[in-house]
């Protein structure tokens, strides 16, 4: 039995999806992640955690120590009671404990906490994510709905990316459970393709039919705007977090992918046909968590 926190997220619902699909036994978990009751009421059985919670879509430090860091300890704590015989944990690139930015120490100080636990643990490393109901693409895309005749090009423009697809990512995660060689180890996967911010907007802007003339923006300017313009929103759209990708690198090696699971990570250009659809202004303030329903009968995960 396969345990997945964080089920309702982003990347939760397309692996439940994956999940159900190859009848692969496995349940959400529907509780709070610093709720050791909870936790311990559902982990009796569950052979693999799969640990994808964080309060990373709400934008708050605060909460990533409560639900990132806090919430680890206590799923630790509660793996061991039950015997869980291996942790797959959903990391980023540029995690680091001694980071000066607030998620990337969150997910630095997790893997340390979870590397620690004595349990065998594959961190995954992930560049950002993309898809239909992404928090990032969908971001730009919607933001230059708004910002006529204008698209904010923060930095520039010219920090390279390497935007992973989340139906790949999930098809590796899936992977890992038959990948007892890999226990024990940190891996680092990207898409399979390196974009310059203002290249991937250019292409976001001609799939989603916008017409917008770039606007260089200094990050000094883009944090503060964005925190006055965005930031009080409950799951804000651009978040403090959003904006430091653009100060840290975000690439893997280009066949990485390939290196560990024999396959080529999709093309950004051929998987985002979903920006075509209408009312991009209103995407930009619908929660990430709220958008599509869990597989059915699977319940939900508040964290």
């Amino acid at each position: 039995m396969i345990l997945v926190t964080g089920a309702s997220g982003f990347v939760g619902r397309s692996l439940m999806r994956a999940l159900a699909r190859q009848t692969i036994p496995a349940k959400a978990y529907p509780g709070r992640m610093n709720d050791p009751l909870a936790l311990r009421a559902n982990l009796p059985g569950v052979t693999t955690v799969i640990h994808l919670a964080s309060a990373e879509t709400r934008g708050r430090p605060r909460l990533l120590q409560h639900v990132d860091v806090e919430g680890s300890e206590r799923l630790v704590e509660e793996c061991r009671r039950a015997g869980v015989s291996r942790l797959i944990f959903l990391s980023r690139i540029g995690a680091d404990p001694n980071s000066m930015f607030p998620l990337l120490r969150a997910k630095g100080e997790v893997e340390r906490i979870l590397q620690r636990s004595g349990i065998p643990v594959t961190v995954v490393q992930s560049a950002t994510l993309f898809g239909r109901d992404d928090r990032f693409l969908n971001v730009v895309a919607s933001l230059a709905a708004w910002t006529w005749p204008f698209v904010w090009l923060p930095g520039g423009g010219q920090k390279p990316l390497q935007p992973l697809w989340v139906e790949d990512l999930v098809r590796c995660l899936v992977a890992l459970l038959d990948r007892p060689d890999l226990a024990g180890q940190t891996i680092q996967l990207a898409g399979g393709e390196r974009l310059r911010y203002s290249e991937l907007v250019r292409l976001v802007l001609t799939t989603a039919g916008l017409r917008r003339i770039g606007l260089p923006v200094h990050l000094r300017i883009s944090r503060p705007l964005a925190m006055v313009t965005l930031g009080w929103w409950r799951y804000p759209p651009v978040s403090r977090f959003f904006l430091n990708r653009f100060s840290v690198p975000d690439v893997a090696d280009l066949d990485a992918v390939l290196r560990y699971f024999r396959f080529h990570p999709g093309r950004v250009s051929e998987n985002i046909a979903y920006l075509r659809r209408p009312g991009l202004r209103r995407q930009l303030f619908r929660p990430q968590s709220r958008v599509l329903p869990l597989p059915e009968n699977a319940p939900q995960s508040t964290s």
